[in-house]
């Protein structure tokens, strides 16, 4: 093959730094025979065509269909794999070469070349001439519409480039329409804006009575982009005074005002074609011809990334309202095309049709005594009086794109870059890492990579490997517990009370304390019964509950994973080290709860425990840990009330909500009723809001697996559960949405009549008194040990899959996010495939580059804070 030795030598050191090339791109194959370019898979003879693309269609998995097979096996390898090579300033030169054997989905290339604008148009040509080619055939072979796939390909994989890599992108080319950035600096303008939003609800969180955070978020040019409109206006203003190009494909529109007209006609050179022209005259005629019948109005875009920013907003504490010049009798016009869109529920806050004051006046006294903590508008003025009136606010400038404001703005659209960043797209640094969110509602669902194919290379441990990392942690562990037990030993005058010299080794980095929630006293009064008796340090644990893997996006099976393993580890480590400042060291208690708030089917979770059990034996970690089911543990207790009470409580608890929340109806607009639950919540004080539980329940439910990609399905509805409403989502989409948040709605409301019931029956004896009551809350209540079982994580061990970052310290995050970043799984005997998806449960995921020696040499271990 022509410069294969060329390409080797060029991809290794990228496959070094980009841990996406190994999975989707090989520099030989064992078969050569089996390697054929994507063109010729759809050559001018229909026989050799139909042989070859049967071979591929025959090996694949048996819930998969034959289109998305085809798109992850032959389209997207080559597509992702053309990307990687631009992000490094790259470019194949010849034929694109796919394995077909064993349908691998990895790319063998002939040979490679420095990138340019001109390079990267033949090569995209050439390539897309072969997928369109074999779309063509595709579609004719298995009567689906392969072409759309593919378009659905690119646009995923294309999007978030970083704007170096979607610049070599902008030639004649078909692709050129599917590029995408975003620019860093409107990225962390928009971040900014939420981090403020959440600083803000953190502050109403302790004071209730301070009002709710709002962002303003102006309509024209800004939250709404009125295209239609506004080539409408110009072809009526070109046929008047005979200026053919007003009615052309021209690249940048005027935006509302004046200097957005200027700068549109000289950037096209208007005023030098047609000097004779009055163009200041023409602005008024286009402002004129300028429609706001509601007809018109409907056809106005939504701004990208809108509809994402109001979710963040909202789930971060705070709401968005609009301030508009739109007059009155535009807001059912204005109000009917926010609610096909799910934004329904949003503020509008329009002016009077015969108000005389400027839109600027209107803005500040529309928001006048509210919490405006940021606002972005097109028109300076107003951004000159917003800021005025609320000067704390971030005042942001926005000029849509393929619009002139004649202004600079900080914003385009309201897209912020997936966290974490994409990889292979060109972003400085990104290189395969963890989420370090707490929910998969902090992930951008819908923009990440399910990448199926990665399950087909991971990498097996026997059972005797296995054991040994396990073993090998739980040394580690142990060997760090009797370091900072001598260390605290060592610092501690003598005489300290026994309880102090304890408290000192809880409140240690490695266990990730609240140390102001947990002061000295507390610590004394917990544990001063035991010490004085001589016995361990009774310490309480609620959990754990199951693995969370009913969406299949956190995890993909149910056993107990290495991050299961971990948090075992750090309590033989805290273990260890008490037993260095107080012999007897602890004892604890974890109490349970699988079917205790939200019911599961005993099978579900039964081999979970089992597994656990057995790895706390494995671990000697028996010895003082102790599984206990928090309603036996109650039964037992002679201070909680009666178990027997528990069904007639329940149903008065779930009755009470209902009763709260009759009328309203998630299935139809679930952002107001949302609202509305929020404002009717009857939660008792100290128990958790029904809104923010039902954020949580959402991402926990089950959700039927359809076939194929055992992430797709998953991905699509929770890429934004709450859109139920918008037309260009598939009505199966929008169906399914709407049944899962119903049950999310009624688990949310059994989860919490549980917490009262608990409380009814006084479940608070089993922690009360006398023990350390653990707590592995963020934000744990005052007088609880805040544990953090997996250092750096804030995502429970059950709530995800186990993972190693770069230093191979375990760590756990949700399988969707470390699929996307290209992480390979391990594989373990025991968790063998799912009957229901075909594919094994890792057993943990890691970077590739991690892998290329063995896990045996990796030295995996927890980590040190």
């Amino acid at each position: 093959m022509r410069g294969l030795e060329r390409m080797r030598e060029e991809t290794r050191p990228l496959a070094a730094r980009d841990d996406l090339v190994p999975l989707y791109c090989a520099d030989a194959v064992p078969d050569r025979a089996h390697v054929v370019p994507v063109g010729a898979l759809a050559s001018a003879d229909p026989t050799d065509v139909s042989a070859r693309l049967r071979k591929v269609l025959h090996e694949r998995p048996p819930t998969w269909s034959a289109v998305d097979h085809l798109c992850e096996v032959l389209v997207r390898p080559v597509v992702v794999t053309v990307r990687e090579l631009l992000a490094e300033g790259l470019v194949p030169v010849g034929e694109v070469d796919v394995a077909v054997s064993g349908a691998t989905g990895r790319v063998v290339l002939p040979d490679v070349a420095p990138a340019d604008v001109e390079a990267v148009s033949r090569c995209v040509r050439d390539v897309d001439r072969g997928l369109d080619r074999l779309a063509r055939v595709c579609s004719a072979l298995l009567g689906a519409d392969v072409g759309e796939a593919l378009e659905r390909v690119l646009a995923h994989e294309l999007a978030h480039l970083e704007p170096r890599v979607a610049a070599l992108l902008d030639g004649d080319h078909p692709w050129r329409r599917f590029a995408r950035s975003v620019p860093p600096a409107q990225d962390e303008v928009l971040r900014s804006v939420l981090r403020r939003v959440r600083e803000r609800s953190a502050r109403r969180r302790a004071d209730p009575a301070l009002p709710r955070p709002v962002v303003a978020v102006d309509l024209d040019f800004c939250a709404l982009h009125p295209r239609r409109r506004v080539r409408t206006a110009l072809r009526r203003v070109g046929r008047v005074h005979g200026v053919a190009e007003l009615a052309g494909p021209l690249d940048v529109l005027p935006g509302l005002y004046e200097p957005g007209w200027a700068s549109f006609v000289e950037h096209h050179g208007l005023h030098l074609r047609r000097p004779d022209l009055d163009w200041g005259a023409l602005y008024r005629e286009y402002r004129a011809s300028l429609s706001w019948s509601g007809d018109a109005l409907a056809t106005d875009e939504i701004a990208p990334g809108l509809v994402r920013f109001v979710r963040d907003v909202e789930r971060a504490g705070g709401r968005v309202v609009c301030p508009t010049g739109r007059r009155e009798h535009m807001r059912a016009a204005t109000a009917s095309l926010l609610a096909r869109h799910g934004l329904g529920h949003l503020e509008l806050r329009t002016m009077a049709d015969d108000d005389p004051r400027g839109t600027a006046r209107h803005k500040v006294e529309a928001l006048r005594g509210m919490d405006v903590v940021a606002a972005f508008d097109d028109l300076a003025g107003n951004r000159v009086a917003l800021l005025d009136a609320f000067p704390e606010a971030i005042v942001v400038a926005v000029r849509p794109p393929g619009f002139s404001t004649g202004e600079e703005a900080a914003v385009g659209t309201f897209e912020r870059l997936p966290h974490p960043r994409p990889v292979g797209r060109g972003h400085h640094r990104a290189r395969p890492s963890l989420s370090h969110t707490t929910s998969l509602a902090d992930l951008s669902i819908g923009d990440l990579s399910t990448r199926p194919t990665v399950w087909q290379q991971g990498v097996e441990l026997s059972s005797d490997e296995q054991l040994a990392v396990i073993s090998d942690v739980c040394s580690r562990a142990r060997e760090a517990g009797h370091a900072l037990g001598r260390r605290v030993r060592a610092a501690t005058p003598p005489g300290t009370p026994t309880s102090l010299v304890v408290h000192r080794v809880l409140i240690a980095k490695a266990f990730g304390t609240a140390r102001s929630a947990y002061p000295p006293e507390a610590a004394e009064a917990d544990m001063a019964a035991a010490i004085e008796a001589g016995e361990p340090i009774p310490f309480v644990l609620l959990g754990p509950p199951t693995k969370q893997d009913g969406s299949r996006l956190k995890a993909l099976g149910g056993a107990p994973d290495l991050s299961e393993v971990g948090m075992v580890a750090r309590l033989l480590q805290l273990d260890t080290a008490v037993r260095q400042v107080y012999a007897p060291g602890v004892r604890i208690s974890a109490l349970t709860d699988p079917s205790h708030f939200r019911f599961r089917e005993p099978g579900r979770y039964a081999d979970y425990h089992h597994l656990f059990d057995q790895l706390l034996k494995q671990a000697g970690a028996d010895r003082f840990v102790t599984l206990t089911d928090i309603d036996d543990a109650a039964d037992e207790h002679p201070r909680c009330g009666d178990r027997a009470e528990r069904p007639r409580l329940l149903a008065e608890h779930r009755a009470r909500y209902e009763a709260a929340f009759a009328g309203l109806d998630v299935r139809r607009d679930p952002p107001a009723a949302l609202a509305e639950a929020d404002a009717r919540d009857p939660g008792a004080a100290g128990m958790p809001r029904f809104v923010e539980m039902f954020r949580s329940v959402l991402h926990a439910v089950d959700v039927p697996h359809r076939g194929g990609d055992p992430l797709a399905w998953s991905q699509r509805l929770y890429a934004d559960p709450l859109d139920v409403v918008d037309p260009a989502v598939p009505a199966e989409v929008r169906h399914a949405r709407a049944d899962l948040l119903e049950l999310a709605w009624q688990e949310t409301i059994t989860y919490l009549a549980n917490k009262h019931v608990d409380e009814d029956l006084d479940y608070a004896q089993l922690w009360k008194s006398d023990c350390v009551r653990m707590s592995l809350s963020i934000r744990p209540a005052l007088g609880r040990y805040r544990f953090v079982p997996i250092g750096g994580s804030g995502v429970m061990p059950w709530h995800g899959t186990a993972a190693l970052n770069d230093q191979c310290e375990i760590s756990v995050d949700y399988v969707l996010s470390l699929a996307d970043q290209g992480f390979r799984p391990v594989y373990v005997p025991g968790m063998e495939p799912s009957e229901t998806t075909g594919i094994r449960q890792p057993w943990f995921m890691a970077p590739t580059r991690l892998l290329d020696g063995g896990v045996s040499s990796l030295g995996i271990r927890l980590r040190s804070r």
